[in-house]
């Protein structure tokens, strides 16, 4: 099935938890009802283990969920777990939201809506009225949490968070889920620029060297840099997987755990690959070109399973320490865990019944970045070279997409992040069609 027909039914999918047949109708025989097979089975004792953990707060055991099977199995179930471990289950705190000044990044969110649903038909008159409210909806969710948190940046590729959140949750329950997704697991995306992103990615370098050094090895010599799984980390892939059930599937596992969890994901994708991958032409080019598509058919739960083995052997702090690569103090990663600024904090018995507050961290937003090393940079250990083939390679590809996550990374290859050297030429310049691009 493709993309788009997935997210039409997800739209209008009526899927419910709680509503489970053995086969025929109620009023059948014994004889003419189908035998429960063990996967049948399996299902029926995951979802009754989901509703004991929904039902007691229990989220030690959504996260073990998560991790293993089919996750949360429905979006009815989702729509039940996902508010309780983004704790918006609870309302949130009132506060006062002028939302007369537009926010400096209106015009962009507007333009990437209009451009947004286009799988739905719009053929007729009730179909063009259905995809309108959809858009009109997006766009709401989307504002909502800019004008709560001014300080926030919109980036391309946070309207495909969002659209994820409308399809299981619906609009409401989507406006609250993306406050809390925006300020716990990327904020480090909604900055002035992309460089803190970036340092999160250049933590998969040392998690390769330690798990598979021939694949790194690999990638030295094709002077690859870790910056090719971009959208993956920035919208969760939802840009990039066509099918919806794994979407929501990886949504399941990543709403469990540090925010840095889709970085180990993309290394375990990877790892995935490592056979093909060795069997590429050693080309900067080539390897850059095969490693930034996402997998059509990927083994799911197997990435799952590794990413999570990957985390608890190598925990956020542990594997920045081990690659001297430390990310911002203030970064999402490092305060996850942090007093007053942790979803939920064992100590504090009465955290699952009290609203998010989201003060503690608007005010981070108002500070400067701190280092634990003097001017330390992501792109500070890369070679101007390698600088230079990410910039050409990138630019490329993007002459010859129309992909809404195509602007994002032109406006971060044009960026001064890209440009160590003033003799490295700019994106702009290696590719002409670039001028004409949306």
């Amino acid at each position: 099935m493709t993309r788009a027909r997935q997210l039409h039914a997800g739209f209008h999918s009526t899927r419910s938890s709680s509503h489970f047949s053995s086969g025929g109708g109620g009023g059948g025989s014994l004889r003419h009802r189908r035998p429960k097979t063990k996967d049948s089975l399996e299902k029926e004792k995951r979802i009754r283990r989901l509703d004991e953990a929904i039902v007691s707060g229990n989220i030690e055991e959504l996260r073990k969920l998560s991790v293993t099977g089919a996750g949360f199995v429905t979006d009815g179930i989702r729509r039940r777990a996902w508010p309780l471990l983004l704790r918006t289950h609870v309302p949130r705190r009132q506060t006062t939201v002028d939302k007369s000044i537009p926010h400096k990044d209106d015009g962009q969110v507007r333009l990437d809506v209009i451009r947004s649903f286009t799988h739905l038909s719009s053929d007729t008159k009730s179909q063009q009225v259905y995809k309108k409210q959809k858009q009109d909806e997006l766009l709401h969710v989307i504002l909502d949490v800019l004008q709560r948190h001014p300080k926030l940046s919109y980036y391309q590729g946070f309207h495909d968070v969002c659209t994820c959140l409308i399809i299981v949750l619906g609009k409401e329950a989507a406006t609250l889920a993306a406050e809390t997704l925006a300020m716990f697991f990327f904020r480090d995306c909604m900055l002035d620029n992309l460089e803190p992103v970036l340092e999160q990615l250049s933590l998969m370098t040392a998690l390769l060297k330690l798990e598979d050094p021939e694949v790194q090895e690999f990638l030295d010599r094709s002077e690859t840099l870790p910056f090719f799984p971009l959208s993956w980390v920035i919208t969760w892939c939802a840009h990039d997987l066509q099918d919806f059930d794994k979407i929501a599937r990886l949504y399941d596992f990543l709403i469990c755990f540090n925010p840095l969890m889709s970085v180990y994901m993309a290394a375990a994708v990877v790892m995935s690959r490592r056979e093909e991958l060795l069997e590429v032409e050693c080309d900067n080019a080539m390897v850059h070109t095969f490693l930034t598509k996402f997998p059509k058919n990927v083994d799911l739960e197997l990435i799952i399973s590794h990413a999570h083995q990957l985390y608890t052997t190598y925990p956020p702090e542990a594997l920045q320490k081990r690659s001297e690569n430390w990310l911002d103090e203030n970064s999402c990663v490092n305060t996850f865990r942090r007093p007053r600024m942790h979803l939920y904090d064992s100590a504090d018995e009465n955290i699952s019944s009290t609203p998010i507050d989201f003060t503690p961290i608007d005010e981070l937003l108002s500070k400067p970045r701190i280092k634990k090393e003097k001017d330390a940079s992501a792109l500070s250990k890369y070679p101007n070279n390698s600088l230079y083939l990410y910039r050409r390679n990138m630019a490329a590809m993007l002459a010859f997409s129309a992909a809404s996550m195509g602007t994002a990374a032109l406006i971060l290859l044009n960026s001064d992040m890209f440009s160590p050297d003033p003799s490295v030429p700019s994106a702009t310049t290696q590719s002409e069609p670039l001028k004409n691009f949306p």
